[in-house]
């Protein structure tokens, strides 16, 4: 059986460097469904400011910014933060893009500052969950929405096929393990969603201030 090292499993997914991480965030594939469901159910505003929480190679990021809204992007790979720059090097020109080399535990973006958050295809990686999605919700205004993409237990056994070092690395979280995290955050959970063979979407608001 084909198993990734876990020093293979840092450079291609829980912290992508090099050519070969160039490759696969540049070229996502398999995140395009998700992508698009998160797109379709959480679509950004012009006159938001949005947060990408890993951003990988800028992909996604690029089609938020297409909409024309202004975004703020987070990734702890050097080389992610590197790529995605250069995938939306107009975007920065033009003052719509802030990025950060940072980690989703202690984010570098002020209190209620953005209207919309998205980490799609990173949480399951995050070694403190609970305190990445209060950062995530401290970020959001009152009455902001996170969209959320990760995986499930279900996920485990067929990650655990392709590798067992993958799946040994990764956390795989239950739709009713975010939905209690979220209310721990200060998040209401608003619809939960499957993503064909790549997880499910959790859509959550922020509270409104009393």
């Amino acid at each position: 059986m084909f198993s990734l090292s876990s020093a293979m499993v840092d450079r291609i997914a829980r912290r992508p460097g090099g050519l070969l991480g160039y490759l696969l965030y540049r070229f996502p594939f398999g995140h395009k469904a998700g992508f698009n469901l998160a797109l379709r159910q959480l679509p950004p505003e012009t006159s938001d400011l949005v947060l990408e929480v890993g951003c990988g190679g800028g992909v996604f990021l690029r089609r938020l910014l297409a909409g024309g809204c202004r975004a703020i992007a987070i990734d702890h790979s050097v080389d992610m933060v590197a790529n995605t720059g250069r995938l939306n090097a107009q975007a920065l020109r033009e003052g719509r893009l802030t990025l950060h080399e940072a980690d989703a535990a202690a984010l570098p973006v002020a209190n209620s500052a953005v209207d919309k958050v998205y980490c799609l295809n990173a949480f399951f990686f995050f070694p403190e969950p609970l305190e990445s999605l209060k950062e995530m919700a401290r970020a959001l205004k009152p009455g902001g929405r996170l969209a959320l993409i990760t995986a499930p237990p279900a996920f485990r056994e067929q990650i655990a096929r392709f590798s067992p070092s993958m799946a040994e690395n990764m956390r795989f979280d239950a739709p009713e393990t975010m939905i209690e995290w979220a209310h721990a955050a200060g998040l209401t959970p608003v619809e939960t969603s499957e993503v064909a063979s790549a997880g499910f979407l959790f859509i959550a608001s922020k509270d409104l201030e009393p």
